[in-house]
């Protein structure tokens, strides 16, 4: 009837009415115009619920929490891989050896130094060189593979001055070796090696004289000299220097092998205490 038929209407209407009002709740206003009248009154679903008469609001929520968990995620990854990235590196530095690169068996320390390294990779740096491998700090006395056969004279000169040490005299360190057979510890053992006669210049200064008592040292040690290649002339199997440099040339600098140079007796000075060759 006509009667009824309005009392439909008005009731469709207060639907609608109390539908716009819930969505002005939950959206905060009524800001955006949403397509909810075709729902009302015909009994939309929501998650398997029957009659409801609000849209589906689970959707825009799921969304946003995927893109939280999008965004937090590398973050999260990025605090707990940081701390275990610091923590595998520290154990690294405590517990693996410098020499082997492994970890630690039978750990050994130095005495004046504290470095650690396994027991057994130390004896065999040591049988090498008697020192630190990583602060190079020598334990003990090195001896060299220098032939055992050669002097080594001084003689000064107190009127020939050399450049930048104007003042002093001059020092002149004679060495000289006698042509002999290689030794075992030399690179071919039983194969002959010629003589051979080098001449060397030191300030006869207070430094001067202070680098040539370590020389003496470096002498008797046998590091002066080894054998081996010539750098000079490419020649094999013979004496030549090893390590420690000398200024065989009076004048021309160091291009030359000789003086001005300003900072060889300190430089000289630093290579023989690599050695353990000191002043004391």
């Amino acid at each position: 009837s006509e009667s009824l038929s309005h009392g439909t209407r008005k009731a469709f209407i207060d639907l609608c009415r109390c539908a716009r009002k819930e969505m002005i709740k939950l959206e905060g206003g009524p800001k955006r115009k949403r397509s909810v009248l075709p729902c009302v009154g015909v009994g939309v679903l929501e998650g398997g619920g029957e009659g409801s008469l609000l849209p589906p609001q689970l959707a825009q929520p799921r969304r946003s929490q995927r893109q939280q968990q999008r965004y937090k995620k590398p973050v999260d990854d990025e605090a707990s891989a940081t701390p275990y990235v610091h923590s595998h590196s520290d154990t690294d530095d405590r517990n693996s050896c410098s020499i082997c690169m492994g970890e630690m068996v039978e750990r050994t320390t130095l005495e004046r130094c504290g470095h650690q390294f396994c027991r057994l990779c130390l004896d065999q740096a040591f049988k090498v060189k008697r020192a630190c491998p990583v602060c190079r700090l020598v334990y003990g006395q090195i001896t060299g593979n220098q032939p055992g056969t050669g002097s080594m004279i001084v003689e000064r000169d107190p009127d020939l001055e050399l450049p930048g040490h104007e003042g002093y005299g001059c020092i002149c360190i004679i060495y000289s070796f006698p042509p002999g057979l290689q030794a075992p510890e030399h690179p071919n053992p039983g194969v002959r090696y010629p003589g051979t006669d080098r001449v060397a210049y030191l300030p006869d200064s207070p430094e001067g004289n202070r680098v040539l008592g370590m020389l003496r040292r470096a002498f008797e040690q046998r590091l002066i000299f080894t054998i081996g290649t010539s750098m000079t002339t490419g020649m094999h199997n013979v004496i030549t220097w090893n390590d420690i440099h000398h200024k065989t040339s009076i004048w021309g600098g160091p291009r030359c092998f000789g003086y001005p140079d300003p900072t060889y007796l300190v430089r000289v000075t630093e290579e023989l205490r690599e050695k353990g060759i000191t002043t004391d």
